[in-house]
């Protein structure tokens, strides 16, 4: 089992009723007793990812393609979380940002923490695809972030592949953020202990260190790109490429999602005179020309950085089965539509309505009947 030990630094800004400060220990406490009460099933406190919202703005947590089985958050972690939030105060103030909802370009009000400057925390570089990197290095920046310690950087063997990740965190703001640097790469001042935490012990837990204060806190960090487009934008990522209705389900879902379904959502959440800009890739198992036909931009050779910039400041972000959308999604100005799949929801994420899941699912059914046979 997975050792997640946790030590809570001060939150300087919030203060409870009496004007006091509040450490992070007891800013989660009732966060931390509603997560272990899930086990009781008559008083079960919603997860993390429960109380996102169904586009009518009620509480969902059904999972169709997992037959109603509910994901369950780790209980060891949540055990490890109670019995070693330790509020610690030591160090220096680290991190300036914006906490409030208004992410304007250049508007930032301080947002900060104390973390412990004796202590500097690395995690391992694992390679991948782009989106899935910066994904991992997040999981690791929370996961330091709840140890109370300093951020050290993301540590590996130099690739030509870490230039296009830090492009792709420049283009989002997260670039003074998250960086490659190793513990060789810092003048030994025996006064700081620097160590490389293993993988497994932040990609174990998945988005589920990503708690509402972690993201708060990167959020302040962020300087937003400017807007490419004047107009109210509706972006969509939908994966296509190699996903294909015709295979089985990754980890209890269907990686692909149909037409139909992201042409509910636009529908849903389309307002007048709205930009509707669709990224995608050229291979699609449906044609992509009707979406043209209504007068949406499908983009299939937009550069990753353009991409993400488009998500981060969509009015509307409509997300697929993908981690490329999962951290421009996490730090999105806009309304976040969240399909459910393999990775947990976010507090303020919209959760696609169970009606409009079921139809999904029935035209996923339909396809594979109908059309995957013809397509062998």
């Amino acid at each position: 089992m997975v050792s997640f030990y946790l030590f809570f630094g001060y939150h300087l800004d919030n203060d409870d009723d009496n004007g006091h400060i509040l450490s992070f220990a007891q800013r989660s406490s009732a966060f931390l007793k509603g997560r272990l009460a899930s086990s009781n099933k008559e008083h079960r406190h919603p997860r993390n990812d429960e109380l996102s919202q169904d586009e009518d703005g009620e509480s969902k947590s059904e999972d169709l393609e997992m037959g109603g089985k509910s994901l369950d958050f780790d209980d060891s972690m949540e055990l490890k979380l109670a019995e070693h939030s330790v509020a610690r105060e030591r160090g220096n103030v680290a991190g300036l940002g914006d906490t409030s909802e208004d992410f304007t370009e250049g508007k930032h009000k301080p947002l900060q923490y104390q973390f412990d400057t004796s202590h500097m925390i690395f995690h391992k570089y694992h390679k991948g695809k782009s989106g899935q990197v910066v994904e991992e290095m997040l999981m690791g920046h929370a996961f330091i972030f709840h140890q109370n310690a300093t951020y050290g950087g993301c540590c590996g063997a130099k690739t030509v592949k870490m230039a296009a990740h830090e492009e792709l965190l420049e283009a989002i703001g997260l670039k003074d953020v998250l960086r490659f640097k190793c513990p060789s790469d810092f003048e030994n001042d025996h006064k700081t202990r620097r160590s490389i935490i293993p993988r497994d012990h932040y990609v174990s837990e998945d988005i589920r260190v990503w708690t509402p204060e972690y993201v708060d806190y990167l959020r302040s960090l962020l300087v937003y790109p400017p807007k490419q487009h004047k107009e109210k934008t509706i972006v969509v990522h939908m994966l296509r490429g190699d996903a294909s209705p015709c295979k089985p389900k990754h980890e209890g879902f269907y990686r692909y999602l149909p037409n139909f379904h992201y042409q509910t959502l636009i529908t849903k959440y389309m307002q007048p005179d709205a930009r509707v800009i669709i990224h995608t890739s050229p291979k699609s198992f449906e044609d992509l020309s009707e979406f043209r036909r209504r007068g949406y931009e499908v983009i299939t050779d937009a550069p990753l950085k353009d991409t993400w910039k488009d998500f981060v400041t969509a009015d509307v972000l409509i997300m697929s089965r993908s981690d490329f959308t999962m951290v421009p999604a996490m730090v999105a100005k806009g309304t976040v539509i969240y399909t459910p799949f393999w990775h947990h929801s976010l507090r303020r994420w919209k959760r696609v309505t169970k009606e409009i899941m079921e139809q999904t699912l029935e035209e996923t059914e339909r396809l594979r009947r109908d059309v995957c046979h013809l397509a062998i």
